[in-house]
């Protein structure tokens, strides 16, 4: 499972009160009948940079949803 081709930030919402943000991270593989979705929270500031985002959140939903397989 850990071979998955392509990774899409499904949703994403900043909580200003907990000061974190709210993602569903998908992940898609060859021969998976559906995406396998990940959600995840990660304490970061509102300007944190687009890319800097994405590999924060990225690797959170690896981390609690594919390396549990």
């Amino acid at each position: 499972m850990s071979h998955a081709t392509a990774v899409r930030i499904a949703q994403l919402i900043y909580n200003a009160a907990l000061r974190q943000f709210e993602a569903v991270v998908e992940f898609f593989a060859p021969g998976m009948p559906q995406p396998l979705r990940v959600p995840v929270r990660v304490r970061a500031r509102p300007d944190m940079g687009h890319s800097r985002l994405v590999h924060v959140l990225t690797r959170e939903a690896q981390r609690r949803g594919i390396d549990r397989f």
